[in-house]
């Protein structure tokens, strides 16, 4: 059922889900290039991926993350990091602090001189408008309050692109390009040989088994998880002294796992003892 089910995820998958736009972006280096150039508004004489599929863990006991696109500039120290951003229940302005923050930590080896970090792009592209100011694209720059023409002049930029602007704020390509990304539209150049590039993609073999597999992983990670969670609940209900017919019916856990469940925590108060 979880195969059938990963299969049709596959089948429906555009270049909004973010396996699909990073694997394009991958595998076809000069399209992000020109991608990157068409939202920044700068050149890039030829980028690098450092790491597929790039994680960053934090260095203390925090939450990690995984990056859609992440390259570097060659024989720069500028980074671009893009993502695709479906949600918008989060608090998207604090994601990406959090990305910056981790994506800095990162690229500062220990006992590095922080003149070592380098320019830094965020970009993401959202199905929505964010700040519902009709706009397609937000640029935000560290500025002084009580004189906006300071500029802090840390190297970071932070973009929010949305499909849904209405304002005349973006260039054509810039424009088609979100048009495809949010309703599957096709028209300028620059699009087209994108949407070819994601048809490559979707017939590879390969590259569907790696989503089949990602997309197993992230399941079985999702099970574990809400395991976890009802063996929580379940040893504090044991602990209420309630039975186990009534722990059931909050966490349709089996009645022998409950069973060990109280027997592991009868062990441990003894000893505790």
């Amino acid at each position: 059922m979880a195969d059938k089910q990963i299969a049709n995820q596959w089948h429906d998958a555009t270049i909004r889900d973010n396996f699909v736009f990073g694997k394009t972006m991958e595998l076809y280096p000069d399209l992000c290039r020109q991608l990157l150039e068409l939202i920044l508004d700068i050149k890039i004489k030829e980028i690098n991926y450092p790491e597929r599929e790039k994680t960053i863990e934090s260095r203390i006991d925090g939450k990690g993350i995984r990056l859609d696109v992440y390259v570097e500039e060659k024989g720069t120290n500028r980074s671009f990091d893009v993502e695709i951003q479906i949600s918008n229940f989060d608090n998207l302005a604090k994601r990406m602090r959090y990305y910056q923050s981790l994506i800095d930590s990162d690229k500062l080896k220990r006992g590095q001189h922080y003149s070592h970090l380098g320019e830094s792009f965020i970009i993401f592209i959202c199905p929505f408008d964010i700040f519902k100011q009709g706009r397609h694209l937000y640029t935000f720059r560290e500025r002084c309050d009580q004189d906006s023409s300071l500029a802090l002049d840390d190297g970071t930029t932070k973009i929010f692109l949305s499909t849904k602007g209405i304002l005349d704020d973006v260039s054509p390509d810039i424009k088609a390009f979100l048009d495809y990304v949010d309703s599957g539209i096709v028209s300028g150049d620059f699009v087209k040989e994108l949407a070819v590039a994601v048809d490559n993609v979707k017939t590879n073999a390969k590259v569907r088994h790696d989503f089949m597999t990602f997309q197993m992983y992230l399941l079985e990670r999702e099970m574990e998880a809400t395991q976890k969670r009802s063996e929580e609940i379940a040893l504090k209900m044991i602990r209420k002294g309630k039975s186990f017919e009534e722990i059931q019916e909050f966490t349709d856990l089996p009645a022998w796992r409950l069973n060990e469940l109280a027997q592991a925590d009868s062990q441990e108060n003894n000893h505790a003892k």
